[in-house]
């Protein structure tokens, strides 16, 4: 059973990033919006566990002025969330 996971917080200001870094399993997804596609620059973007697909909304990381720095990132588009919303079982947003 695959999870799709969003967050939105910035990790350099609230603690979600680290809970969901510790609850992620292979097979899931994460999709980083609105100020949590901060998490895609630096050092941020080298703590992301194995096996776990990572992507950034790409108006979020545009409308922030930002490019993800891992190439191992993919950002996509408000369709490629849905499509991606539609092909997981479950959705958890991280607060």
């Amino acid at each position: 059973m695959s999870t799709l996971h969003l967050i939105n917080r910035s990790p350099f200001a609230a603690s979600a990033l680290q809970e969901l870094v510790s609850a992620v399993s292979e097979g899931d997804h994460v999709l980083l919006i609105e100020d949590g596609v901060y998490a895609a620059l630096g050092t941020a973007a080298s703590k992301w566990p194995e096996g776990v697909e990572i992507r950034a909304l790409r108006e979020d990381c545009v409308s922030r002025g930002i490019a993800p720095a891992s190439t191992l990132l993919e950002t996509i588009d408000v369709a490629g969330f849905v499509a991606l919303t539609a092909s997981t079982d479950r959705t958890v947003s991280w607060f």
